[in-house]
């Protein structure tokens, strides 16, 4: 179907793509969107999840935490993204139209594998950026759909740091209006995002907080050969080292120096620099998995207090992300915020397992429609007007045999 036919649709289905900086799994979410100015409605209609294979996965985080690069292997890793991102949506496809249900786009944020928020000097100029794989290109031609990708680029060019970028998205898919939302995503980096009610004397805020899960789970596959903590258990048994916890602190990050992160900052280097650590100070390895576990609650709680004391309407904390199913870390989270109660964002309607994808889907949407997102957000010092953001990627047409031209 042609781009003009798609956006002249009243009903759009788009199938939002995520890998996040864990990179376990692709995530899959299918939203459908009402176009009518006057009622617009999103529903969410289901998500899957495809694991990636232990070889991919172990190339992803190689690239993601090593210093010098292979051009060769980084072009190499973004075609092996793009057909597995592309095999996977279509096998979900193929079980979305057997229930009734076909996609009409795609919107895929690919992994991940550099972030530089900070500004460096290069050639005369201040410069900063962030890197996403997984061939858009590669994705259209496997499900035969359009793909909007590269949803970053466009605050980056802005002048930003290309996170966070999902704040309109999110407020459309969880804003009620009635009162005010404060939702903690916990992933592989942990952010959050709060959503005042409407003419109140205060705007949306966004911002990553610090590590997510992804510190705790180097940690616990490095010391125990599991790729995480279930529930926190190991965590529970240990007791934070505020001397560690300290030190952790002292990361330019929590200066306020940016108001976005990743595995550069918060990755492997950092867990063998707390594993060495612990070795020369007799550390249990419990006690390093309670320090982590410390480091994430501290730097989520650090952001949302200050606004928890603002806005007094605010009663509770919803929680998203793999970080959820960790036990120890939201007793530790409802310890700290007494006076929040602390619930999971499946009550809102979506399951919390699909939130990324499914606001991809609606930043694809937008992108779509070129609907200007006017969600005026504080991040850090800034504020900042969500872009329209991403590119589109229609599927290559193929020479028909016979015809002796190329169609479309």
């Amino acid at each position: 179907m042609s781009l003009s036919r798609l956006i002249a649709r009243k009903s759009l289905t788009v199938l939002g793509l995520n890998s996040g900086t864990s990179a376990d799994s692709l995530d899959m979410a299918v939203v459908r969107f009402s176009a009518s100015p006057r009622n617009p409605r999103i529903r969410f209609l289901g998500g899957a999840e495809k694991r990636l294979p232990a070889g991919l996965r172990q190339q992803i985080l190689e690239l993601a935490d090593t210093r010098e690069i292979d051009l060769d292997e980084l072009i190499y890793l973004d075609n092996l993204l793009g057909r597995f991102y592309g095999r996977a949506a279509a096998e979900y496809l193929r079980a979305l139209e057997k229930s009734g249900v076909r996609v009409d786009l795609i919107a895929s944020h690919g992994q991940t594998v550099r972030h530089l928020p900070q500004k460096v000097k290069r050639l005369g100029a201040a410069v900063r950026g962030t890197m996403q794989l997984g061939s858009p290109e590669f994705v259209a031609t496997l499900t035969d759909r359009p793909v909007v990708s590269d949803f970053r680029q466009a605050d980056v060019a802005l002048g930003n740091e290309g996170a966070p970028i999902t704040v309109a998205a999110m407020q459309r898919l969880f804003a009620s209006g009635a009162d005010p939302v404060l939702l903690a995503n916990i992933g592989g980096i942990a952010n959050y995002f709060y959503f005042p009610v409407p003419r109140a004397r205060m705007i949306p805020l966004a911002e990553d907080c610090g590590p997510g899960n992804c510190l705790s789970d180097i940690l616990s596959e490095s010391l125990y050969g599991r790729r995480f903590d279930r529930h926190g258990v190991r965590a529970r048994r240990g007791v934070c080292s505020m001397r560690l916890l300290s030190l952790l602190l002292a990361n330019p990050f929590f200066a306020g120096k940016s108001v976005s992160t990743g595995r550069e900052q918060f990755g492997r280097h950092l867990a063998d620099e707390m594993i060495s650590f612990a070795r020369r100070f007799s550390l249990p390895d419990e006690d390093l998995m309670a320090t982590a576990i410390e480091l994430t609650v501290t730097g989520i709680v650090r952001k949302v207090e200050p606004i928890i004391a603002r806005d007094r309407r605010l009663s509770k904390l919803y929680l998203t992300g793999g970080g959820r199913h960790n036990i120890f870390l939201v007793d530790r989270l409802a310890q700290h915020l007494p006076e929040l109660e602390i619930c999971m964002i499946d009550d809102l309607g979506i399951n919390g397992d699909y939130i990324e994808a499914a606001a991809y889907a609606v930043m694809g949407e937008a992108c779509l429609r070129s609907r200007p997102t006017e969600t005026r957000f504080t991040s850090g010092r800034r504020q900042a007007v969500c872009p329209v953001a991403g590119r589109i990627t229609q599927p290559p047409q193929r020479a028909r045999a016979g015809k002796g031209r190329v169609a479309g």
